[in-house]
């Protein structure tokens, strides 16, 4: 399966879910320039089983500095377990 057909895949499997657009997204975004060429990515923005929504982020998501990108790329940042805990323990202390 070739780096477009997937995408097609995960445009029509995420039609109507932002959350699992992203998180297709964020794989790409992982792994960028690994999977595809700039003319992989303009034939994918040029097809018809993207909708307006996924076309306009699939674009923000390879522009550095986009809003999009950022929030792709913290969700590829890992979460400080102490963080979680921290959170954990000031809500479990609240009840």
């Amino acid at each position: 399966m070739s780096w477009i057909d997937y995408m097609e895949m995960a445009a029509k499997h995420s039609r109507g879910s932002a959350k699992h657009w992203f998180r297709y997204l964020r794989k790409d975004i992982d792994k960028c320039g690994i999977l595809f060429s700039k003319q992989d990515l303009e034939a994918l923005y040029q097809k018809d089983v993207l909708t307006p929504f996924q076309r306009v982020t699939l674009k923000a998501a390879f522009e550095d500095g986009t809003a999009t990108r950022q929030h792709i790329m913290d969700l590829n940042r890992t979460v400080n377990r102490n963080k979680i805990m921290e959170v954990r323990r000031r809500h479990e202390h609240n009840k």
